[in-house]
Formats: C-alpha cells, sequence, structure tokens
C-alpha cells in the first residue's frame, strides 16, 4: 500500500556513528506526529508516536516504519493508550507496524494497550525481522474497551498479530483475535474474569531457562493481584504475559521485569518513560 492510502504514517530510521546513536530520518504525514524526548542517561534517542484526535476513527488506516542500523539502539513509545473509535458502519481500522533491526541493533518498542469503544472494530499487524546479535523488547496489551454504561467487552472485533523473524527464522508469531459478540470473554483461555491483558516479548538469543527461572524468582517477591506467566520461546527470547483488572497495576509489575532486564541483565541505567500516569489511572 503507499503511502497516500495511509491516514497517518511514520518512518524512523536510526544509526550508530563514532559510538553515538540518532535518528537520521524522521518522517511523519497525516495524522501522525512525532516528539523527542529529553535524552536519558546512556543518550539513547527517544521518540513519542502521536495521533491528532487522541484515537482512531472508524475506517482509517495508520503505518508505522521503524529501522535501525546495525549497532544502532532506539527507544521508542506510543504518547497513550490506542484508542479506537467506534465503527457503526462496519468499516475495520488498521495499523501496520514494519520493523528492521540491524546487526546488533536493539529496539525498545513499548506500546500501550488497544482501548477499543463500544462497536470498534481494529486489526494490527506487527511484522519484525531481526538481524543476528539484534535485541527486542516489545510491549502490548488489550483492555476491557470503553462504553457508555461502562460494560466491558463491547467491541465488535480486534485482532493484534505479531511476527518476529530473527536471523532468518521464526522465532514468535502470535494472533490474539476476539469478538465479544460469540467468544467467552471471561472464561479460561480468553480474559478468565480478568479486564485487562498486557504481553513483554523480548528477543535475545542469550535468554536461557536459567534467565526466566531468575526472573520468576525476582518477582515472587512482589504481592500483587494478577495472573501472569514467564515463558521461553523455543528459541532466543521469553515473553511476559498479565491478566488483571487493573492496567496501572500491569504497568507497574511490566516495568518491574523490564527494568530488571535492562538494567541488571544488559547493564543500561534506570530508564523513566515520564509518560503522565493519569491515562492508566482512569483504567485501573
Amino acid at each position: 500500500m503507499k503511502s497516500k492510502d495511509y491516514d497517518g504514517t511514520i518512518d524512523l530510521q536510526f544509526t550508530n556513528k563514532n559510538g553515538r546513536n540518532f535518528a537520521k530520518r524522521t518522517f511523519r504525514k497525516g495524522n501522525s506526529w512525532l516528539s523527542f524526548c529529553q535524552p536519558n542517561k546512556d543518550n539513547i534517542p527517544y521518540y513519542f508516536l502521536i495521533t491528532t484526535g487522541g484515537g482512531y476513527v472508524e475506517g482509517e488506516k495508520y503505518h508505522h516504519q521503524i529501522n535501525l542500523d546495525d549497532d544502532s539502539h532506539a527507544i521508542v513509545t506510543t504518547q497513550s493508550p490506542t484508542y479506537v473509535y467506534k465503527c457503526e458502519h462496519g468499516k475495520t481500522t488498521t495499523q501496520e507496524d514494519d520493523i528492521h533491526l540491524g546487526k546488533n541493533a536493539i529496539l525498545e518498542f513499548y506500546q500501550d494497550e488497544t482501548i477499543p469503544y463500544k462497536d470498534a472494530r481494529y486489526h494490527q499487524k506487527t511484522s519484525i525481522e531481526m538481524e543476528k546479535g539484534a535485541k527486542l523488547i516489545l510491549t502490548d496489551g488489550l483492555s476491557k474497551g470503553w462504553s457508555p454504561d461502562d460494560a466491558p467487552f463491547q467491541y465488535d472485533e480486534v485482532g493484534l498479530q505479531t511476527k518476529i523473524n530473527y536471523d532468518g527464522h521464526l522465532v514468535y508469531n502470535d494472533y490474539l483475535l476476539v469478538d465479544p459478540e460469540s467468544d467467552p470473554m471471561q472464561e479460561i483461555g480468553y480474559f478468565e474474569g480478568k479486564l485487562n491483558f498486557n504481553s513483554v516479548v523480548i528477543i535475545d538469543e542469550n535468554i536461557t531457562q536459567d534467565t526466566v527461572e531468575e526472573m520468576r524468582k525476582y518477582l515472587d517477591q512482589f504481592d500483587v493481584d494478577i495472573h501472569y506467566g514467564i515463558s521461553l520461546l523455543e528459541e532466543d527470547g521469553m515473553v511476559f504475559r498479565l491478566l488483571s483488572n487493573s492496567a496501572f497495576e500491569n504497568h507497574k509489575l511490566m516495568w518491574k521485569f523490564i527494568s530488571y532486564y535492562r538494567e541488571r541483565i544488559l547493564h543500561f541505567a534506570e530508564l523513566n518513560l515520564r509518560k503522565s500516569e493519569h491515562l492508566e489511572r482512569e483504567q485501573a
């Protein structure tokens, strides 16, 4: 699909020159905007993805393209959850993310969860290609949604698809597809009586079962009302999934997980995304 067919487009490219990471391309068009954040302690380029109007309208199409050259490092995050407004005419709203990481590149892509309004239809497709030695931290999620009477799961259909290839082979292929009209959203295999789902995928060829056990032991010390689990992928990574009634509580535990990996395993400095927490508290 050509750029003109999208209602919002973002094209980011990062590189590393003489040990310094920076963005060499920052293109935006339509309803999609970019904001550069103040440098962090590791001087990693850090960008917010912003949508004008605060959400996606029925039938709109969005595209994000992110490319990292060899040895580069970048942080990209959404400014707020992805609000998908009602789709009264049955047209599906879509977002496509195409991402490429060069050799030994590191991308931290912190996406907030999707919050579909009553009668919303939304499909998100994320395709990631990673070269040897590259690392990825990817977050995503789906909430109960929003409706005038605050009843949960009033949207029509949501599909969140993520496919990751590492060094030429498939390491992660996940497709969360729910239709609350026909799916038993509160039962086992779906939301299991909870209202908010989040996930963290980490791709790193150095992760082993020992890493997973180390992370489990660390998280066990926190007293939380969250169903969560950490699983080792068949190759090159792990996934952390959470279900609870509070997106705010999910985010706190997610960030403990991410911070442990970043600071104790990769030895990066502490990172504060500096997002306003009032949006998270609205979902608590």
